[in-house]
């Protein structure tokens, strides 16, 4: 939303390129990492998603070095999208699928995470000859 924004008024800078996405994913760990430590969702599935955002910025940043801009693609909006729908639903208490006995919550950290896992091994593929290289 932030980024549609900026663009809208024409407020685009290379340090908000730089910080937005470092900002978003500081806020959606730190969530993920309390809600693990408080048992609400499973510690996996945040490592999972850390070591994949991990992975996938350091190969951002090794392609950047060689004038190389690699776009999101569908899948890490997807990602994205699930992340914060997941993230919503746990802070909500699951509700209203709680009413209902539906493990939404539960479900949606696993999708997150399963797109996390899918979304990087694509962004692995698609920069494989650039890292291979290295």
């Amino acid at each position: 939303l932030d980024g549609h924004i900026a663009r809208k008024h024409n407020w685009v800078t290379n340090f908000g390129k730089f910080l937005d996405p470092i900002a978003d994913k500081l806020l959606v760990n730190s969530l993920l990492l309390l809600f693990a430590y408080d048992h609400i969702i499973p510690i996996v599935c945040v490592i999972l998603m850390i070591w994949r955002d991990t992975i996938v910025d350091g190969i951002r940043m090794l392609t950047a070095t060689q004038g190389i801009v690699v776009a999101a693609g569908y899948l890490g909006k997807v990602k994205t999208v699930s992340q914060m729908v997941a993230i919503i639903v746990v802070l909500l208490g699951n509700f209203p699928f709680e009413l209902y006995n539906i493990p939404f919550s539960t479900l949606m950290i696993w999708f997150a995470t399963l797109m996390s896992i899918v979304s990087g091994a694509s962004y692995l593929m698609q920069t494989a000859d650039i890292v291979l290289k290295q």
